[in-house]
């Protein structure tokens, strides 16, 4: 049988579109990157909050973005709800501003659900982090844990902190980081104190603000995350929903930006734009001590001036979405954590789909024994299209890849090469 001239085009046509399309898929991936300036020197400075904010959530807030899973964040009377429907959620927000040196405060109630981890936490560009995490099926701790420059040379960082059940009703949680030390607060109760003398390293460079909800004992996830979450997830009890109603946050330094001088992560070598490192320490707790006492709605205190109304755009209405699991009694407890490690991506696997169009979210993994900002893409439509992450479980921290079931350009080249052969064969 011989193929005809235009059976050939269209044949050679559909083999382009194809090889078109995984190479933007591939490009997609390769951007979704975070520049680290201890790598390079061509990294963008970061925008600095350089005052006071206090943000309710009962609408989207101007000083945070989308960073995952948009349609499972929930704004209203009561605050935000960031909800694991199902499986490869990993609904998140981040905050469009850093800060250096400063302090927060947050008013949350964590999730309900063996495996299912609540996170809020501090993070730079050069992979400082500072952490508040909770764990689905423990009814008593939270987990305080730090990072400097991704360094995962031990792996005992992690300390739990005993307090009453935080999925039952909202707690205070507060960080105060100077460039002397680190303190955790629970209800006003300081519960860890980090010295910027640690030998395991201390977080120094400008960070912005996370919280997020995802699925530490995903079975695809290494045993060790599985472990430190609190066994496996199981997804027949979603939703799991986590929940935060106040939250104020105050830059202990001024300017407009942040940036590196050098690739030492040193502080002191953090430059200020129009500003100065830790120049507005005793305005900003002045300010904080304001916004906490009594301030409503999403509010700043200006640098130079009074406090003053912050103005929310509202971008998605919606009732609270409450987890299917919130109104029984877990018996459910956590297995040892030690050791162990997490992610702030939802892992995800092969074969997986949803009847939706939601567009490929880029998230980046969060380990307990390493940070590792690597692209993790999510997939949830009707297509054959899966995604999958691929977790390494040698003792050390696990190492993120994207796994797309997609056709690869190496595949495309090859079953190219191979048609062409067949073609010209049946042509000859």
């Amino acid at each position: 049988m011989r193929l005809s001239t235009l059976s050939l085009s269209l044949l050679a046509n559909a083999l382009t579109s194809v090889s078109a399309a995984t190479t933007v898929t591939a490009s997609s991936s390769s951007t979704a990157t975070t520049c680290n300036p201890l790598s390079t020197s061509s990294c963008s400075p970061d925008k600095a909050l350089a005052t006071s904010i206090a943000v309710d959530f009962t609408e989207a807030s101007d000083y945070f973005g989308v960073y995952s899973t948009a349609d499972e964040i929930f704004y209203n009377d009561t605050g935000l709800t960031l909800t694991l429907a199902e499986r490869f959620d990993n609904p998140s927000l981040k905050s469009k501003f850093y800060i250096m040196f400063g302090r927060v405060e947050v008013e949350l109630k964590s999730s309900y659900g063996q495996g299912v981890v609540s996170s809020f936490y501090l993070q730079s560009d050069d992979l400082d982090e500072i952490d508040m995490e909770w764990f689905g099926g423990d009814a008593s701790q939270m987990q305080s844990n730090y990072f400097s420059k991704g360094d995962t040379s031990t792996y005992d960082r992690g300390e739990y902190h005993d307090m009453a059940d935080p999925r039952s009703d909202y707690h205070t949680y507060a960080l105060d980081w100077t460039s002397e030390e680190l303190t955790w607060s629970i209800d006003g109760t300081v519960v860890r104190t980090l010295k910027n003398t640690s030998s395991e390293g201390y977080p120094q460079t400008p960070m912005y603000v996370m919280m997020g909800i995802w699925a530490g004992g995903d079975s695809t996830n290494a045993e060790g995350t599985i472990e430190w979450a609190g066994g496996e997830t199981d997804y027949s009890d979603a939703p799991f929903s986590m929940y935060i109603r106040n939250l104020v946050v105050s830059d202990y330094s001024t300017g407009s930006e942040y940036s590196y001088s050098d690739q030492s992560g040193d502080w002191t070598s953090i430059e200020s734009t129009d500003g100065e490192i830790n120049g507005r320490k005793s305005k900003a707790d002045k300010e904080f001590s304001a916004l906490v006492s009594g301030s409503s709605g999403s509010s700043s205190a200006d640098s130079e001036t009074s406090t003053q109304t912050k103005s929310s755009t509202n971008t998605k209405s919606s009732t609270e979405t409450t987890s299917s699991t919130e109104t029984k009694s877990s018996s459910k407890t956590s297995s040892s954590k030690s050791g162990s490690t997490s992610s702030l991506a939802s892992s995800s696997a092969s074969g997986s789909t949803k009847s939706s169009s939601k567009a490929t979210t880029s998230i980046s993994a969060k380990s307990n024994t390493k940070t590792t900002l690597t692209s993790v893409t999510k997939s949830k439509s009707n297509s054959s299209t899966s995604n999958s992450v691929s977790v390494s479980d040698s003792g050390s921290a696990p190492s993120f890849k994207l796994v797309n079931s997609q056709l690869s350009a190496s595949s495309i080249s090859m079953i190219v090469g191979t048609l062409t052969f067949i073609v010209v064969g049946i042509v000859i």
